[in-house]
């Protein structure tokens, strides 16, 4: 197992590498000026002595591998530069955020499986029965219900009507439910249709018909012979529900004035920050790439075969 878990974690390196290379050389190369930004940001007439002067001082007058290796050099010492619009370490900065959207994130994936498990479970049991046509509608919903719109729509009525919950801001637990909520409600609805369908093509497998005629049956059916063998797509599901909620946290922190790195980048793109929207895109295929390594080290654990390379 170990060898196993060793062999995947040394191939996500030459993934992170070639990654960090494509976004690197994709800023760099798409049309926009990066010392032309920094000017502006920093409030200063562009001219050619100030764009030379600039991009001396921002390395970019440097042929591009080169500017990428020395990028390189500082990012493994986790110093991604300074903001060109606070002059803040970008580092420091996305430390902050981050880990205010992190928790935002893992709320929302508990969600996502907790409600999704329970929802498809309650569907496959009473299948074309009148919960699992409630189960159905509201996976409708889920998917084509806009998470932005959704969060409009929590606000007007657990704050403004109701009282229950604060609409903007951070701090306690009370804070996290409707944006936690608003961003996981579309993965909630696939993933309860997954599990759904997933369980009802295992219901109808032979070994759980030799279960029934042994006398098994509820939950004891469903916990016993049928969830564990629907449970390896479903981690499949959970590891791509991740980076949607990251991807939707964005948009959603923005809705309800939390903050994330939903805020912070948006800004960042507006004025064309570069290090800043480097550093966020390095970390969001960093997530991915966690993400599906952490998934490949699940199956090996569910399922042994995978680690012993049995077909």
């Amino acid at each position: 197992m170990k060898k196993y878990i060793f062999k995947r974690t040394l191939l996500a390196i030459p993934i992170l590498f070639v990654v960090s290379l494509f976004i690197f050389c994709m800023l760099r190369l798409n049309g926009t000026d990066a010392a032309m930004s920094y000017l502006n940001a920093s409030g200063i007439t562009p001219t050619k002595e100030s764009l030379a002067h600039a991009r001396a001082e921002l390395g970019l007058d440097k042929p591009i591998l080169t500017q990428y290796g020395i990028w390189l050099k500082d990012a493994i010492k986790l110093d991604l530069g300074k903001s060109y619009i606070t002059g803040r370490d970008v580092s420091k900065d996305i430390g902050y955020y981050f880990s205010n959207s992190i928790k935002l994130v893992l709320f929302g994936l508990f969600l996502t499986f907790s409600l999704s498990l329970l929802f498809g479970i309650l569907g496959a049991m009473y299948k074309d029965k009148f919960i699992d046509l409630l189960v159905r509608i509201f996976a409708f919903l889920g998917v084509s219900t806009p998470n932005f719109w959704l969060g409009f729509i929590l606000i007007s009525i657990f704050s403004v009507h109701f009282s229950l919950l604060p609409p903007f801001g951070s701090g306690t637990f009370m804070h996290l439910i409707m944006p936690g909520f608003a961003i996981s409600f579309m993965s909630i609805a696939i993933n309860a249709r997954f599990i759904r369908a997933n369980m009802l093509e295992n219901i109808s497998s032979r070994h759980v018909m030799y279960a029934k005629m042994r006398g098994v049956s509820g939950f004891g059916l469903i916990l016993k012979h049928v969830l564990k063998n629907a449970l390896l797509p479903v981690i499949t599901a959970m590891g791509m529900h991740f980076g949607e909620l990251v991807g939707a946290a964005i948009v959603v922190e923005n809705v309800f004035a939390y903050p994330g790195i939903g805020s912070y980048i948006i800004t960042a793109i507006i004025s064309n920050d570069y290090p800043v929207i480097l550093a966020f895109m390095l970390l969001f295929s960093v997530i991915f790439i966690i993400s599906n390594l952490l998934i490949d080290i699940s199956y090996a654990f569910i399922d042994p075969r995978i680690r012993l390379g049995v077909k």
